[in-house]
């Protein structure tokens, strides 16, 4: 089966998933002045995305400041995912859950399957995913095939700043 990532400058794919914090969350219903930031992540079961995901949340007013909203998404179900919630301590970061494997494919999402007890049967691997609100366009995308090779939050942050003041063009565009 072939695989196939996003291209910056098409349109996201639909998606809704259900909230730790009760109700849900659909992308064309999100309101933001630049960006809304898509931080998919592998579940409870990774120490290295609970790293991450904190360093999210400690850096949301700094996102919030730039027009930017965040939600972080997993395939772990509810069970997992309000655990998560209540020992990560996210905060008011948006903790979605139940992303099938339909979605993950359609968003370009890297896939495993377990290798060891403490893992889900398959999950999907980190990506962060920028997108335009109202267009629906894919801004930036940025693909890890395991937990250790991602962009930090500072580094998003710094990058916000100076595409924001640039008005940068998506980049990447050309498959």
């Amino acid at each position: 089966m072939m695989h196939s990532t996003l291209l910056p400058g098409t349109t996201a794919p639909d998606l809704t998933v259900a909230l730790a914090s009760d109700g849900s969350w659909t992308l064309s219903e999100q309101v933001a002045d630049s960006f809304i930031l898509i931080d998919f992540y592998r579940g409870m079961h990774c120490p290295r995305c609970q790293l991450h995901i904190l360093d999210l949340r400690n850096k949301l007013p700094r996102f919030a400041e730039r027009g930017t909203r965040c939600i972080a998404i997993s395939m772990d179900d509810e069970s997992k995912a309000r655990t998560t919630a209540e020992r990560w301590g996210v905060g008011d970061l948006d903790l979605g859950f139940g992303l099938t494997e339909a979605q993950a494919r359609a968003w370009g999402l890297y896939l495993t399957d377990s290798i060891n007890e403490r893992e889900p049967m398959r999950f999907s691997e980190p990506a962060v995913i920028m997108v335009r609100p109202g267009t629906g366009e894919i801004y930036s995308a940025v693909y890890g095939t395991n937990p250790f090779n991602r962009v930090h939050c500072a580094d998003m942050l710094e990058g916000i700043d100076a595409l924001l003041a640039r008005d940068y063009p998506p980049r990447g565009v050309v498959a």
